[in-house]
């Protein structure tokens, strides 16, 4: 009787939330639809935004999105497929736990503390060698990246465990040593595993506002390297102030966040695509 009623609320707090999600998905399409059915919707993804010259060009924020999502994902696997592989392949039973408890303790930490103590840390180290640069799509994507470390390493350091235990037969078997072991059977088959962290890492990169906002300088200017200063799809909805909801700015600050939450169901959808055994 308990497990009936308990497998039923669980199901129905899923049909909830997943109506909850698509009511948010059809509300956005829904204020942001005129933006798809004007002629000149060009103008909505070209890279100018000046609202008194009635430009409203999101592809500025699009494509620096696009960068610091990708530049801190990849600093971030870098440092998480490296933690991963030491705590996994570390004798000393002190040094494993020590790292898996910091890993769990940088991820209960919230994100805007990360961005408070990068103003006082990472800014001024990167100002005295490059002094136009203290606010940037770098800095941003450095401390997006750590945002990102225990969350890839906590599922990296998962599918080894759960693969070393699927395998650890074959090991005995063959008297492997756990670095090969390690090496030829753990790596070899976590590539499709690995992928889907990956993935479920770049969706919350995308979908960061605090660290961002706080340190990516906020300019609509294009972007020509990583020390210069942008805006994300998420500070520029959270900046941007339309009084008018009928207003063009007011429907593509929605076309913004219907654009990210796309991205967010794209994903998902290539998480589930992959087939893993």
């Amino acid at each position: 009787m308990i497990n009936r009623i308990f497998s039923k609320s669980l199901l129905l707090f899923t049909l909830l939330s997943s109506g909850l999600v698509l009511t948010i998905f059809v509300l956005l399409a829904y204020l942001c639809i005129d933006l798809f059915t004007l002629s000149d919707m060009g103008n909505f993804f070209s890279f100018d935004w000046d609202v008194e010259k009635e430009k409203f060009g999101i592809a500025t924020m699009l494509f620096t999105t696009l960068v610091v999502s990708f530049l801190a994902l990849s600093l971030a696997f870098v440092f998480s497929f490296s933690i991963s592989c030491v705590v996994f392949l570390t004798k000393s039973k002190v040094v494993s736990y020590f790292l898996e408890k910091t890993i769990l303790l940088m991820s209960a930490i919230p994100t805007i503390i990360y961005a408070f103590a990068a103003l006082f840390t990472i800014v001024p180290f990167i100002s005295e060698y490059k002094p136009s640069s203290t606010l940037s799509i770098l800095v941003a994507s450095v401390v997006l990246s750590l945002l990102l470390i225990p969350t890839m390493s906590l599922i990296f350091l998962n599918i080894f465990k759960i693969l070393a235990k699927k395998y650890q037969t074959v090991c005995m078997n063959l008297g492997l040593s756990k670095d090969e072991f390690f090496f030829k059977f753990v790596i070899k088959n976590s590539y499709k595993h690995l992928t889907q962290g990956v993935m479920l890492a770049l969706s919350r990169a995308i979908g960061d506002t605090m660290i961002a906002l706080m340190l990516a300088g906020n300019a609509i200017s294009f972007p020509t390297s990583v020390f210069d200063s942008g805006r994300t799809l998420t500070s520029h909805i959270a900046l941007i102030f339309a009084h008018d909801y009928d207003s063009m700015a007011f429907k593509a600050i929605f076309l913004c966040a219907f654009l990210l939450l796309s991205s967010n169901f794209l994903l998902i959808f290539i998480l589930k695509s992959i087939k893993v055994k």
